[in-house]
């Protein structure tokens, strides 16, 4: 071979285009998403051809499981092409004429690319005849592969005294190589936890964008409030439960399993009152059970506690306006001083605070609470049917189930 660095350089300028495949290709397999950018062309119009090939159960080592959804679990084959490739392309252009020097590990590469192609052969064979479809830059990196096997070939056979005349292979050189291709990995890793955060996002931005729309359409939301279930008997609330004021006559009662120390509780009272009550006319009474989140809200537990308390003393509203004002410093509240701000007695607090009886009672509003369902605070439920998050953000529901009631006290002859 007259030239055998100018070959090397071809090589190696080679590897690197395979390596721009396969990170392109473990980019689509970690976002799920055909926006290939430059590449995009190679994969057509819409890359839906690429998509199908990397994202399906052939995409992983060892393939993912016949018939079955993806994502499929293994190693994503672009990662194990960028590492295969990186190697080849370090061998070429970082060892050069140094790596001729070292018989065994020159034929060792031979090897290790010989066995790559039978791999590409393997994977082209498999996209014609199984997947039916074609990755355009899986068969460009395929490609390059075999043009690499070639140059290796054209390299070949090294005698003894090519290898006497080569320059020597040192630790330094075998060190660079081994940096680059442990960065390889560590590139591969983060391009996957990058591509699954945004096809995470991803996701989350389409649900959010079809629950808008979904919350526009009052009647799908209205079809399935009415077609889940009753959680809970109407024996289970309680006669001496906190319960809002209301006119006379007909009412729907709206259950609120809430934690006085929960931000999302404190988002849907300001809700509640500015824009679900003025709609009701005073005709949605509201109850309040208990449902202290103790895992995360530190104080929730005792600010249940103090709520009930207050019950007793027919005090519990006027405490729960106090401390939803305190709400981020539970932690800082003298409870017998908040007592007595109140007008309660503050002896007989202190000691309802820990009687066995409000821990009792709060017990039984927690069982409640998961018995129908709730997973997280406030665990809203309209006449003991779930009010999901989504419902209750939608002005035209709460609307809907007045105009009901309203259908219903008009035909009873009562007044709105």
């Amino acid at each position: 071979m007259k030239n055998p660095q100018g070959l090397r350089i071809v090589a190696g300028i080679v590897a690197l285009i395979a390596m721009w495949m396969c990170y392109s290709l473990l980019s689509l397999h970690a976002s799920q998403s055909p926006d290939l950018g430059l590449l995009a062309g190679v994969c057509g119009d819409s890359g839906e051809s690429c998509s199908s090939v990397v994202n399906g159960r052939w995409g992983v080592f060892p393939p993912g499981e016949e018939g079955a959804e993806g994502p499929f679990p293994g190693i994503p084959v672009a990662a194990l092409g960028w590492v295969y490739y990186t190697i080849l392309a370090s061998w070429f252009l970082l060892l050069g004429p140094h790596g001729a020097s070292c018989r065994k590990l020159t034929l060792l590469m031979f090897g290790l690319n010989g066995l790559g192609v039978l791999g590409s052969l393997f994977y082209s064979a498999v996209m014609f005849s199984e997947i039916g479809t074609t990755c355009g830059l899986c068969l460009v990196s395929h490609f390059c592969n075999v043009l690499i096997f070639l140059c290796f070939f054209l390299l070949r056979p090294l005698d003894k005294s090519v290898e006497e005349n080569s320059e020597k292979l040192s630790p330094r050189h075998l060190g660079a190589v081994a940096v680059v291709v442990f960065f390889s990995f560590v590139v591969s890793s983060l391009i996957l936890a990058e591509g699954k955060t945004s096809a995470r996002f991803a996701a989350l931005e389409e649900q959010t964008r079809e629950l808008t729309e979904l919350a526009k359409d009052v009647e799908k939301i209205e079809t399935a409030y009415r077609s889940s279930p009753q959680r809970f008997e109407q024996e289970a609330i309680r006669a001496d439960d906190p319960k809002s004021q209301t006119t006379r006559g007909l009412r729907y009662q709206l259950v609120v399993f809430s934690d006085i120390q929960c931000s999302n509780c404190a988002r849907f009272e300001d809700y509640l009152k500015s824009t679900i009550l003025p709609i009701w006319n005073g005709h949605l009474e509201v109850v309040w059970k208990h449902f202290p989140n103790t895992t995360d809200h530190e104080y929730a537990q005792i600010g249940a506690q103090a709520l009930e308390a207050a019950r007793i003393q027919g005090k519990f509203w006027e405490l729960k306006e106090h401390l939803l004002k305190l709400r981020n410093a539970l932690g800082t509240i003298d409870w017998q001083e908040a007592a007595a701000s109140l007008g309660m007695d503050s002896r007989k607090f202190m000691q309802d605070l820990n009687s066995p009886a409000v821990k009792r009672r709060i017990a039984e509003d927690v069982a409640l609470a998961r018995k129908a369902g709730v997973r997280g605070t406030p665990g809203v439920f309209l006449n003991r049917r779930l009010v999901s998050r989504l419902m209750r953000k939608s002005p035209g529901f709460w609307e809907l189930q007045a105009e009901s009631l309203r259908d219903i006290r008009e035909s009873k002859n009562q007044d709105w």
